[in-house]
């Protein structure tokens, strides 16, 4: 290839928008690695000081094997050791001296472990840095977030695997060259845009000739820096990117791409941001429309439930959706620190639920809704506040729906340790809004209350020493009733009245003096009511048995109050029902037969 058109690709390079990104499905090869300066269109604007010669900046800012004298072609110079102090040199990023560079820990959430020089895996902890060639992994909802030298971040989420490949400053420009190699789960990239200089360079015309470096002095200006160079390779496609944010997961033998900033070139695609993709060994599919961010208005800006469970919002199209959950505030990260990713979950159900428990605080809720393929929306964020503790105590008695016919009522639950007090509540209606007892001073795990008649609910909260109140409890519903009614009064002396007729056996009472009452009738044969002949409830004040034989029969009879709450039985009476005929007229037909 000529040095023209060497230059040419360099200067095309320039062009390119600082937040850019290139998504170039390259073969997995060591030629990779091997970056020429035509395949490295970053460009360095050096400012040249009096006694710079090439050579010496060659032995100063490039790399040993470079060929300074492709400096000297790019930038038109006749004498390389004559070069004129304030000129503009233009240095090929790829042709800089390296450095090597370490990233650091922002944070560590649940198990991830680091894997350094091919021996054991140990555990990754907040203080250590992470070099060239090291291999980090995460466990189910387990987290790491690394800044590298150019402040870019990455969020590595559950059940990960990522190896830096390269993390090295490019000399004095100030560029780092960032090489990740995602082999499993997800990462979520932030790479910032390199800052505006604060003079451009001179342009000509195009055609117009470019005066040499060692011919005229430029106006004097900053040294421009290159964006980022940052990439991150996965199984089937390689993310290169220049001051953007975008999302990259490994889905077996899918890749799945997200662009939130910037543009991604994806093959002969261009995906913009607010656009995705999905790549496999066959190509990079077309770019389709990112879901919008589901609605978070609805959801709770105050939870007091452990373990979580939230109720999703629901976005058309959407297959499933991914929640997670971040701490705020967190105060070991100190400025300039990432949120922590706690919890992670899809859910194809509209509930994100989790066994693993959080402390109380503030969080950041972030959901994301995806579509048939897996590919992830925009995020909506809610910030939340968790209130769990001191957690109410177990409630006893009484019973949840028991009955009970005591104007007073003790109110039982169980000691929380960390309570020093308990509050409690009883109402008339669920809402509490109008509380008929309502006490923040219970020292015991009981109260006497009094109860009219009806339904009531009633709830206790936990208190601790220092005035932290927890959340309420759920409520339970305890109802007073009357004092169940007593048997009728009998009718005259001597119990109920019956009487044999052509019908049967009748049997009547006195009506009760419960307003709304009915009543239960038994007859049975015997005295335990074990041959029962009747049992019947009614609203009427006699019951009737059909062809009654003659004999001996015990009846009794109990009120049911309005509410269906039966009361006792009064004492059995008994009753003998005559026969109806003498027995004699049985025989006449007999005698007529002698």
């Amino acid at each position: 290839m000529s040095i023209r058109e060497l230059a040419r690709r360099w200067r095309a390079g320039a062009a390119v928008c600082g937040a850019s990104v290139v998504l170039a499905a390259l073969p997995a090869s060591p030629a990779l690695a091997q970056r020429t300066p035509s395949e490295a269109a970053d460009e360095w604007i050096y400012l040249v000081e009096r006694g710079d010669t090439l050579i010496g900046l060659h032995e100063r800012l490039l790399r040993p094997e470079a060929d300074w004298r492709i400096v000297q072609r790019l930038n038109r110079i006749a004498n390389p050791n004559l070069l004129l102090p304030g000129a503009s040199l233009r240095i090929p990023v790829a042709l800089l001296r390296e450095e090597a560079e370490q990233a650091e820990v922002l944070h560590v959430h649940g198990e991830v472990w680091i894997e350094r020089n091919g021996a054991a895996r140990q555990p990754l902890s907040g203080n250590t840095p992470v070099a060239v060639g090291d291999v980090v992994t995460t466990g189910a909802q387990s987290s790491v977030s690394l800044r590298f030298a150019d402040s870019s971040r990455t969020q590595i989420g559950p059940n990960s695997r990522l190896v830096v490949d390269r993390h090295a400053r490019l000399g004095a420009s100030g560029v780092v060259d960032t090489r990740l190699k995602l082999d499993a789960g997800g990462a979520e990239v932030q790479v910032p845009a390199p800052p505006p200089a604060t003079a451009a360079p001179r342009t000509e015309a195009r055609g117009a000739a470019r005066p040499p470096a060692s011919a005229a002095a430029a106006p004097p200006m900053p040294p421009a820096r290159p964006a980022p160079r940052f990439e991150l390779r996965t199984p089937v496609v390689n993310l290169g990117v220049r001051g953007t944010e975008f999302r990259g997961r490994v889905d077996g033998a899918r890749v799945l791409a997200e662009v939130v900033q910037g543009r991604v070139a994806a093959g002969p695609q261009t995906v913009d941001a607010g656009f995705g993709t999905v790549a496999t060994a066959a190509g990079v599919a077309p770019p389709r429309r990112l879901l919008p961010a589901p609605d978070a208005a609805a959801l709770p800006e105050r939870i007091e439930r452990v373990p979580l469970q939230l109720n999703l919002p629901r976005v058309e199209g959407a297959r499933a959706m991914r929640a997670q959950v971040y701490a705020l505030g967190d105060a070991q990260g100190g400025a300039g620190s990432a949120p922590r990713l706690l919890l992670d979950g899809v859910f194809d159900q509209p509930q994100a639920a989790w066994t693993d428990d959080l402390p109380d605080g503030r969080y950041e809720l972030r959901l994301r809704a995806s579509d048939a393929d897996g590919v992830e929306g925009l995020a909506a964020q809610r910030v939340f506040t968790l209130k769990a503790r001191p957690e109410p105590p177990f409630l006893q008695r009484p019973r949840a729906g028991e009955k009970t016919t005591d104007e007073q009522v003790t109110l039982t639950w169980a000691r929380n340790p960390q309570a020093a007090r308990y509050k409690v509540q009883v109402a008339r209606e669920a809402d509490f809004a109008a509380p008929s007892v309502q006490r923040d001073d219970v020292t015991a795990t009981e109260l006497r209350v009094p109860l009219a008649l009806g339904t009531h609910h009633w709830r206790v909260a936990a208190v601790r020493a220092d005035g932290d109140t927890g959340p309420w409890g759920d409520a339970r519903v305890v109802e007073r009733v009357a004092v169940p009614p007593p048997p009728p009064p009998p009718s005259a002396p001597g119990g109920q009245k019956a009487a044999a007729g052509e019908d049967g056996l009748v049997v009547s009472w006195a009506a009760s003096p419960v307003p709304g009452a009915s009543y239960q009738v038994q007859v049975a044969r015997d005295a335990a009511f074990t041959q029962l002949v009747l049992d019947e409830r009614t609203t009427r004040t006699e019951a009737l048995v059909p062809k009654a034989d003659a004999g001996t029969y015990y009846v009794r009879v109990r009120t049911i109050g309005p509410d269906g709450r039966p009361g006792t039985f009064g004492g059995a009476q008994e009753i003998e029902v005559p026969r109806s005929w003498p027995w004699w007229p049985w025989l006449l037909p007999l005698l007529l037969l002698f």
